[in-house]
This record gives C-alpha cells, sequence and structure tokens, in this order.
C-alpha cells in the first residue's frame, strides 16, 4: 500500500468558494482538474472576499449560501469526486469563525449575541455611601496592606440602581456591566452559552444531512471547523458559565471577579484566574466543541479543529485551555501560514494529542505565502511536517472566483500556474508520507512541561488592558515573567527539534494519566502506551499538585529532569505561596538526577547537551547540516524519516539506535524500495547516506529479514556528453508577451541623453520601473539624479525585446512618437512593427514634465523560433511572463545499449523532457536527473526540455496595471529573485 496508498491520504484542498454560482456544474469542473493531479476536492469553504463594501471584488451571495445554488454546486462536485475515489467535505461557515451560521443564528435569535463584562473600579472611603447605575452587580473588597483582602469580597448589589454603605476602613468596589462585544477573532454569538448549537446545528449541518444523508461519513468524511478561538472579549460572559462555576468550583463566580484584575495579599488571585479560566475552557468546550462533535459522530464524521496555537499568551485570550480543547476534536489539526512549517512550534501540542490519542493529525499548509511560492517551497513544507507527524494536508488553497489576481490570501494553487501539470509529482509524494506517518507511532524520549497555567496566574493585563488581537501577544499586556515563561517554552521545542531530540507536550491532563515505572534499566514514564525518559520544566510561577507529584515521582525514580527557570511556588489549587509546591519543588532539586539550568545563560544548549548524556539519543548525525527528521515504528519496524531542506547535496552518517533486519530507503517520490548497507557500532545502527536537494524519505529496518550487506552495483566508465551548443527556443501554446515595466532612469537634463538608448550602453545598475505609471525611481550610482519636485529631464526605458518576437504592438499613445530599435531611431508610424529575427532592444523616453504614461502594454508577438544560449528568461526578455519555455536539439549518439541519464543541472523552476517527442517525465524540484535510456535510438535524438517559471512573473505585470489586490503579507517581492530558466549545464551520462 505505501506504492499506491488510498485516495484520501492524498492532499485536501482548502477551495474557497467566493464567487456568485452562475453554473451549478462549475466546481465539479474544477473538482475534476484537482483529481487529474492527484489533490481531494477538499473542503468547500463559503466566502466573501473580505471586502464586501468593495464590488470590484466578487463574493458569495448570502442568499446563495445554504439554499438551492448552494446544495446544488456541492452535490455536482461531491458526485464528481465520489465517482473517482475521492472526497469533498465542507466548512461550516461562511467566512469565520463558525457558529454564526452567516448571521442567521443573530437574526433569529439576537439574545444569543457575545457578552462580556466591562468593569469598572472605585476607591471608597469606610461609612460613604455610594449610589449605581446601568451596572447589573457590584462586588466589594477591602483593602489591608495596599492590597485586596481576598476574605472580604461581598456582592454589594444587582440591578440597575442600588446604593451600598462602606463598612470602617479603605474599600474598592467593582462594578459589572453585560455588554456585548465580538470575540478576539470576530465571533458575535456567545460560544459560553448551551443554547447556541441547538440552533446553529439545525441551520447548518442537519441541512447538509438532508440533502445528503448517504453520503455523510463516506464521501463527505468530515467538517473543516473555521472557529480558531474565540470564546469572547476579555471577561467573557453567560449565565452559564456562572452556573457551572458554581458546580464546578463551588462558588459564586462574582466573588472573585476582581481578582482577574488585580493581585490580592494572600495570593489566592492566582487561584481565582485559573478557576476562571478553567470554567471557561470547560464552557467553550461544552457549549460549542462537543456538541457538534458529537452530532458529526452520528454520521461517523470527523470534525477539525484549527485552533490558534502561535502562544501560549494568545491561547489564554483566545480559547483557554488549547490541549483540552483540542483533544474534544477527532482530527486535531495546525493553521501553518507561510513558511512556518520550517519551525517545529505550532506543531508539538496538536502532534502531543494526535499521537497519545492515536487521532489523524491536519494542517492547513501555506496561507498567504504569496504569488511567489515555489514548488521547491511546497516540497520543504512537506518534509518538515512529515517530521511532525501530519498525516492529512489541507493546502490553502484554491478560489472558485479565477480573477485570481483579486484572491485576497495568495497563492492560488490552480491551473493558471504553470506548476500545475506537474503538481502530481507534489500529490503522490504527500500521500505516501501521510500514510506512514498514520499507521505508525512516533518514538519520544522527552516530554516537555506545559507550563499554562503560570499564563493564566499572571493574566491581570489580559483583563486590564482593551487591546485588539495584534497586541493580545505583547508586552503591553503581558507580564515580564509571562513572556519570558512562553519564550522558553518556545525556544526550547526549536533547539530540541534542531538537535534531533523528539519530544511530546505534557500538560496537567497528560501527567496527571501518566505511570512512571523502569524500561531498559532506566526510569520511565508511560502516558497511553508511549514511554519518556526524560522530563523538561520550563520556567513556571503555578503548577498543579499532580504535576509537581508526578515529575517529583518520576526523579524518585531517577527519571531525568530538567529545570529551565524558576520552579513554581504556587498552584491552582491554594494560589500562591503553597507550601506543599515549594515542598516538592524543593526536594526535587536535591535529587542527584535533576539538572537545574536555571541559572545558565546557554540553558538551551546545555539542555541539549544534557539529554544527549543522559539519555541515549535516538539519532545521531555527522556532517548533515540541518535535517528534518523522525523516528516512529510500525510494530517491530523502525522508520526513521530524514529530509534535507537546502538546496545542496548532504553526504553524511546516520547512528540510529533502534532497528534490526534489512535496511531499506523507502522512496515517496516514486514508492520505490532500496536496500542499503549498514554496520552495528557501539550499539547503534551506522548508515552512510545521501539527501539530494529537498529529498526526503523513510529508512526503514525490518525484523526478520536478512541484514547483510546489499549487492551495490559499481558503476564505471562514465561517460558525459555536455550540450553546450545552442538550442532552439519556442512558446508552448503562447503567441503573446506582455510588457509594462523596463530597466529605467531618470536624467535632470534639459536635453535628451540619445546615448541612453543605444545597444552599447551599460544600463545594469538601472532599476526595473513600470512605464504604465509616472512613478520615478532612480539608478544606483548614477550623478545627474533627478529630483522628486524637478519638473525638467527625462524618463528612459530600455526594454529588452523577448526572444522569438516577430512583432511589436504599441499602445494608442505611442504611434507618432519615437522609439529606439537596436538603438537605431525609429518613428512609431503604425500600431505596429515588424522586428528582425535579432532584435535585442527597444528604448524610448518620456519628458518629466508631460508625466504622459503608457495607455497600454507593450505586445509582443512571438512564435518565430531562436537558437540560443542557455540563458536566464530575464536575458531573454521575460521579465512577466508566467508559462513555458521549450527547448530543443539534437544529439546523435552511437551506442545506445548503456544506461543513460540526462541531468539538467540548474532548473528554475520546473521541467520536462522528451526524447524524441516520447513523454521521459517531470520535475517539481532538483535534481533534475531523468532515466532516458529507453527512449534513444542510433544516430539522431531529438531532445526536448520544457521548462516553467511562477505566477509572480505575470502578477507584476498586473500589478503595473492596477489590477492585483494585494501581493500578500509578505509585500512586494524582489523581481530579481525571480528570474528563472533552463542554466544548465544540461550533460548527458552515460554509464556501464
Amino acid at each position: 500500500m505505501f506504492v499506491s496508498p488510498p485516495m484520501f491520504y492524498a492532499p485536501h484542498t482548502f477551495w474557497f468558494w467566493d464567487d456568485t454560482i452562475r453554473d451549478e456544474h462549475f466546481t465539479a469542473t474544477m473538482a475534476e482538474e484537482m483529481m487529474k493531479q492527484g489533490l481531494n476536492p477538499g473542503y468547500a469553504h463559503p466566502r466573501g472576499s473580505m471586502d464586501r463594501l468593495n464590488p470590484a471584488f466578487s463574493s458569495l451571495p448570502y442568499k446563495q449560501y445554504l439554499e438551492k445554488p448552494w446544495f446544488s454546486s456541492f452535490g455536482n462536485a461531491m458526485q464528481a469526486a465520489r465517482n473517482k475515489g475521492f472526497t469533498l467535505g465542507y466548512c461550516d461557515e461562511y467566512d469565520w469563525p463558525s457558529g454564526q451560521a452567516a448571521g442567521r443564528v443573530l437574526a433569529q435569535h439576537p439574545e444569543l449575541e457575545a457578552k462580556y463584562l466591562d468593569w469598572k473600579r472605585y476607591k471608597v472611603t469606610g461609612k460613604s455611601t455610594v449610589y449605581y447605575d446601568s451596572t447589573d452587580f457590584a462586588v466589594a473588597g477591602k483593602i489591608a496592606g495596599n492590597a485586596i483582602d481576598a476574605s472580604s469580597l461581598r456582592i454589594i448589589g444587582e440591578g440597575s440602581h442600588f446604593k451600598w454603605t462602606a463598612p470602617p476602613g479603605e474599600w474598592v468596589v467593582y462594578t459589572y456591566t453585560k455588554r456585548f462585544h465580538p470575540g478576539i477573532d470576530g465571533g458575535k454569538v456567545n460560544y459560553l452559552d448551551p443554547r447556541l448549537m441547538e440552533v446553529f446545528i439545525p441551520l447548518v449541518h442537519a441541512q447538509y444531512a438532508k440533502h445528503f444523508a448517504n453520503d455523510m461519513g463516506k464521501t463527505i468524511p468530515g467538517v473543516f471547523v473555521d472557529n480558531e478561538g474565540d470564546y469572547g472579549w476579555r471577561m467573557a460572559w453567560s449565565e452559564y458559565l456562572a452556573k457551572r462555576y458554581k458546580e464546578m468550583k463551588n462558588q459564586d463566580i462574582r466573588l472573585w471577579l476582581p481578582l482577574l484584575t488585580e493581585k490580592d495579599n494572600n495570593g489566592l488571585f492566582a487561584k481565582a484566574r485559573c478557576d476562571w479560566f478553567d470554567v471557561v475552557s470547560d464552557v467553550y468546550n461544552k457549549c460549542y466543541f462537543e456538541p457538534l462533535v458529537n452530532w458529526l459522530k452520528q454520521y461517523n464524521m470527523y470534525y477539525i479543529s484549527n485552533l490558534w496555537e502561535e502562544s501560549l499568551l494568545l491561547q489564554t485570550a483566545a480559547m483557554g485551555d488549547f490541549m483540552r480543547i483540542t483533544r474534544t476534536a477527532t482530527m486535531p489539526g495546525t493553521d501553518c501560514l507561510l513558511m512556518k512549517s520550517q519551525d517545529v512550534h505550532d506543531f508539538k501540542e496538536v502532534q502531543t494529542i494526535a499521537e497519545l490519542e492515536d487521532r489523524p493529525f491536519m494542517s492547513e499548509i501555506m496561507g498567504v505565502a504569496g504569488w511567489e511560492q515555489t514548488p521547491a517551497m511546497m516540497k520543504m513544507t512537506i518534509n518538515a511536517i512529515t517530521s511532525f507527524g501530519i498525516n492529512h494536508v489541507v493546502p490553502h488553497g484554491i478560489n472558485v472566483n479565477r480573477k485570481i489576481e483579486q484572491d485576497p490570501y495568495p497563492p492560488d494553487w490552480f491551473t493558471e500556474n504553470p506548476y500545475w501539470p506537474y503538481l502530481h509529482n507534489w500529490t503522490d509524494f504527500s500521500r505516501r508520507t501521510a500514510f506512514v506517518n498514520r499507521q505508525s507511532k512516533l518514538v519520544a524520549d522527552v516530554l516537555l512541561v506545559n507550563p499554562l497555567e503560570s499564563i493564566w496566574a499572571n493574566a491581570e493585563g489580559f483583563f486590564t488592558h482593551e487591546e485588539n488581537f495584534g497586541l493580545l501577544e505583547g508586552k503591553e499586556v503581558w507580564d515580564t515573567l509571562s513572556l519570558e515563561i512562553n519564550q522558553v517554552y518556545s525556544d526550547a521545542m526549536r533547539e530540541l527539534n534542531k538537535n534531533n531530540i523528539d519530544f511530546l507536550i505534557a500538560d496537567k491532563y497528560y501527567l496527571d494519566k501518566g505511570k512512571t515505572g523502569a524500561i531498559n534499566s532506566g526510569a520511565k514514564i508511560t502516558i497511553n502506551d508511549h514511554n519518556f525518559s526524560a522530563i523538561v520544566l520550563p520556567p513556571a510561577c503555578v503548577i498543579s499538585h499532580a504535576v509537581s507529584g508526578k515529575i517529583l515521582e518520576f526523579a524518585k525514580k531517577g527519571g531525568v529532569v530538567l529545570l529551565l527557570g524558576t520552579t513554581p511556588e504556587g498552584s491552582p489549587e491554594k494560589g500562591m505561596k503553597d507550601a506543599l509546591v515549594i515542598s516538592q519543588m524543593n526536594a526535587l532539586k536535591r535529587l542527584p538526577n535533576v539538572i537545574d539550568l536555571s541559572g545558565d545563560k546557554d540553558r538551551l544548549s546545555k539542555m541539549v547537551t544534557a539529554l544527549n548524556e543522559r539519555v541515549r539519543p535516538q539519532i545521531r548525525l555527522e556532517n548533515s547540516g540541518r535535517l528534518y527528521t523522525a523516528h516512529r515504528t510500525i510494530s517491530n519496524n523502525h522508520f526513521y524519516w530524514l529530509a534535507n531542506n537546502s538546496d545542496t547535496v548532504r553526504n553524511f552518517s546516520a547512528w540510529l539506535r533502534d532497528g534490526d533486519g534489512m535496511a531499506q530507503i523507502w522512496n515517496c517520490e516514486t514508492g520505490e524500495r532500496t536496500p542499503v548497507a549498514y554496520v552495528k557500532e557501539k550499539g547503534y545502527n551506522k548508515v552512510k547516506m545521501t539527501l539530494q536537494p529537498y529529498e526526503g524519505y523513510w529508512l526503514v529496518f525490518e525484523p526478520g529479514t536478512s541484514d547483510m550487506n546489499p549487492l551495490v552495483q559499481h558503476e564505471s566508465d562514465l561517460k558525459e556528453i555536455k550540450l553546450d551548443d545552442k538550442w532552439t527556443i519556442s512558446y508552448p501554446g503562447k503567441d503573446t508577451v506582455y510588457k509594462t515595466t523596463a530597466t529605467s532612469f531618470t536624467l535632470a537634463d534639459n536635453g535628451l541623453n540619445e546615448d541612453l538608448m543605444l545597444l552599447a550602453y551599460n544600463d545594469s545598475k538601472w532599476k526595473y520601473t513600470s512605464f504604465m505609471t509616472a512613478q520615478k525611481r532612480n539608478g544606483d550610482g548614477q550623478k545627474d539624479e533627478i529630483k522628486d519636485n524637478d519638473a525638467t529631464g527625462y524618463h528612459y526605458w530600455r526594454v529588452n525585446i523577448p526572444v522569438g518576437a516577430k512583432t511589436v504592438v504599441f499602445p494608442d499613445n505611442m504611434i507618432g512618437t519615437t522609439v529606439w530599435m537596436d538603438g537605431v531611431k525609429t518613428d512609431v508610424a503604425a500600431a505596429s512593427i515588424d522586428l528582425p529575427a535579432d532584435a535585442r532592444l527597444l528604448s524610448f523616453a518620456r519628458a518629466v514634465k508631460s508625466e504622459q504614461t503608457l495607455t497600454a502594454p507593450l505586445k509582443f508577438i512571438v512564435g518565430s523560433k531562436a537558437n540560443c544560449t542557455l540563458q536566464s528568461w530575464y536575458a531573454y526578455g521575460l521579465q512577466q511572463y508566467s508559462g513555458y519555455i521549450d527547448y530543443e536539439i539534437p544529439v546523435v549518439l552511437k551506442d545506445v545499449n548503456t544506461r543513460t541519464s540526462i541531468d539538467l543541472g540548474d532548473v528554475k523552476y520546473m521541467a520536462e523532457v522528451f526524447v524524441n517527442d516520447k513523454p521521459v517525465g517531470d520535475r517539481l524540484w532538483a535534481p533534475f536527473v531523468f532515466d532516458i535510456s529507453k527512449y534513444l535510438q542510433e544516430g539522431e535524438n531529438k531532445i526536448r526540455i520544457r521548462v516553467g517559471n511562477l505566477m509572480v512573473n505575470e502578477m507584476w505585470m498586473k500589478s503595473d496595471l492596477g489590477k492585483l489586490r494585494t501581493w500578500g503579507w509578505v509585500g512586494v517581492p524582489d523581481f530579481s529573485k525571480y528570474d528563472a530558466g533552463l542554466l544548465g549545464p544540461v550533460k548527458l551520462i552515460q554509464a556501464k
């Protein structure tokens, strides 16, 4: 099954239905195209334009969502998927966050709007009487020693109007008023109200069941729920929250609300805050997540979670207990934007749940990666997330609106991309990596403790600042200790991963379940059949009794414990200065196998050293550089993931702790399995390995098979034939190249300088500038640069003519002007000029004061085949062209009975090879090497290579024309980095 896993393991598109449904079969046509490339249609997500007031951008009309056009269109696409053995799920909300049914919930039930407590604090002197209006309730507390005496807290009034006379002493009064406020992600409904799902599920999910009951849990396997965390705004509120607080904590929630916003003199604020977040997390889970998960289970459907995982600070503000809520999901997931796939941080908490609960693990990848997304980036993403255990890949995304320049979150992955016909390389690779990940179990030696309760205990700033979403992780909101705890916790993840030490995350729930014992003559802690040999404790100020007790128990049995900072002195059970916690932490520090690195400036690197000394490493590498690795098992078979995310070859040695029998490379690109030699060395399997640029594979040890060295076939008498003659260049399927930009310079001279038009003039320091705007940009190193306030001088443009161009077509306002063709002054007397075969340069100038720009792009008619040496596409005049070029060359061979490969050398960014007009193969990333042996014939052979580039070049032109909505979150790209072409050297390699 590794050769051809079920299609469910192929990537599932995040599919944005963001346009008016005009043809109810259009989405089925799109699904068919996706499936040709081995891509599941994935999850249909109804969306607006993200700027609904701007008619320039399309949106799915509200009136079509959840009505006949929607379900008819969805049904047609789903049937197309079913016919081919693929799947199509759905997102259960228009835009996000889920639970609102595109405004239908509040339209029908306005009482379900989100509420929070708006509070005010007043100082009151004893024996004075105060009056309060327009509030819901008030709580007073006595000041003792410049802090609240928690035992004095009392409710002093309820309702809109009341008065209170303060007893002797100094007091503070908190008034609380229930108000509407959307949550941090814009949720307008109350996620802490149990009535919400009673309304939402019938409005949305039950409608799918009504239309597609027979496909639920089959072709419609599950739901992508885009609710990343939004329990409410700051001191979120519902009547059920108060009721549940009483059930869980046996106390009126109102009495301790003042301790959320200031500290008391006995340290009970820590308990009050932990209690509040504990109950909010529980209520959010019970009111929103659990009802939806349970409803879907009736139909054998999964629920994908996709919560804010970026930091403990954001988790606290958005969902309270991230890991608790993630455990509710039947398919835990992560939101992996841009190239965050290269950073382990956002994956490990979710991976822990997927591994310990044996659930599939989703990642929504590469959102907002920009139009400059390359196939190598796509491959690097899969290489990395495979090492993190992902087995359900959701690429972001494909839009139903095919005016892709309007995409608010580029890129779009569909047919306009030159890589699209070759995407099967990526989907097949992803399918095989995901398949192995899902069948296997992670081997991790280390538990990293999650210090979430310490963040809760220090959440005063979160409640006291009206900060917007973007500041919820900053020093404006959080105290120094919270920032340090989050930073060390996060950096510990990165340092462990970088050094190939695998680990999972232990929150209170998992440590409470852990059983301590012995394994391989050492101590272990076992959680759901996973064994760990070391515990790492980040800085903390609060820790639960269950967690501190379990860590101490583990250490007393000889387990390795590392302390990375301040040890806790408080607990959620008692608050700060908990005698039991202090005693346990002191006892912990005295044990010989506990390593205290809290005072060490280099604590993270020393953590790695200490772990490698105390726990026998799973993977040791020499001369490998940074690799992405993982160690997994299927029964007694050991699978080691090794991936190279660099653009250079890695030749290295690996020492692998576990595994017997034959060793094989399982190639996820081809499905092939190849034996490799290894030797036993000091209890390790030593293997000499090679990883090509961007290559990743499984190295598998299969017990019960021979561990003899496999037969190695040595190839000798290698013969290289360099194909360094001129190649014939042509444009497959294209006859036009447009240009809106050229190298440009502005001089303040009063007269036109014709020397700048000459072919021999060196314009290497000029910058690319659009001639569709009057924008002034200066070249580097020139003396007479024009200033922005100058009204004299000229703009100069030098346009290198695309290779193979036959004709140039001018915009109307260039007719009657003068241009220079290869330095020769030429009048533009008509709309077009025929070009000689060797035309290279078109130059022109405009007076600065005229501010006259071109009214349309320069249009070059191409089609003439040209003989060229291998150069970049920019040298060929193709700065703003996205598509393909065919390179053709004849090769005469006398001996075709040897194995012959063609090595294309440097290619940007994809290549397909044809020999004698027969397709040999295609690749999206290096190495661009193809076996062409069976396609050759004696005598002359025709070698044809098709090379494609990226969408970023065409989007450059759309930007110049004012048609591009956004470049994405990364801003305007550096276009000099997106040159393309077959750069070579190209050579045939014959081996006997």
